[in-house]
């Protein structure tokens, strides 16, 4: 198993994840982390850093609403992307328009709204902070940014999204699989932190 495994990736990052209140926390703030991420690299790099080939700027250009602009933010969520559909093809497909909209809609908010810097530190930073309180409230366990940084700022985004996904039906036995193997690492944590250390005398 390795970084590019469906079944690796979201188990580890489901092992931090097993309250349901938590879990729904993070349904709510990782979008929106995510989302003001968007913006607020928009802020620090606006201007266009690469063209997009041509049959791209012909299908964007079909696209309703503003133009996707080819900066930071865009190229970050294009690496992101790849990464989702090499972890699961048909997953990664259909995250795309969901990572296009808040794309076009971060960038625009970032560009055109009055004092969108100080609106979208703030959102940012209460999202953050609510993520914090759902594990040391609910979950009793540090977030995975503790532990592994690509779980935190990669993976999460693309749990959400095969979260609502397993909710809607898709891929029932993967799901129940990847269930079972978060259930077990959950248990072989709970274990290895219950050992009582033999006192010496």
């Amino acid at each position: 198993m390795g970084v590019f495994d469906i079944r690796s990736e979201f188990a580890s990052y489901g092992e931090y994840h097993a309250n349901r209140i938590n879990v729904a926390i993070h349904m709510v703030f990782v979008p929106t982390i995510l989302w003001t991420s968007m913006g607020l690299t928009t802020l620090l790099s606006p201007a266009p850093l690469f063209a997009y080939p041509e049959w791209a700027a012909t299908l964007l250009s079909q696209l309703p609403g503003p133009a996707l602009i080819a900066n930071a933010s865009t190229a970050i969520m294009l690496a992101f992307a790849a990464f989702y559909i090499v972890l699961d093809q048909i997953a990664g497909l259909l995250a795309l328009p969901v990572i296009y909209t808040f794309l076009v809609t971060s960038q625009q908010y970032a560009l055109t709204a009055s004092n969108s810097l100080h609106v979208l530190l703030f959102i940012f930073a209460f999202a953050w902070i609510a993520q914090f309180i759902g594990h040391g409230v609910f979950e009793k366990r540090a977030p995975a940014l503790l532990d592994n940084l690509l779980q935190a700022f990669v993976m999460a985004p693309f749990f959400v999204f095969l979260e609502l996904l397993f909710a809607l039906g898709y891929r029932p036995g993967l799901h129940r699989e990847l269930r079972n193997e978060i259930g077990s690492r959950i248990l072989a944590f709970r274990r290895s932190h219950n050992k009582n250390p033999v006192k010496s005398n």
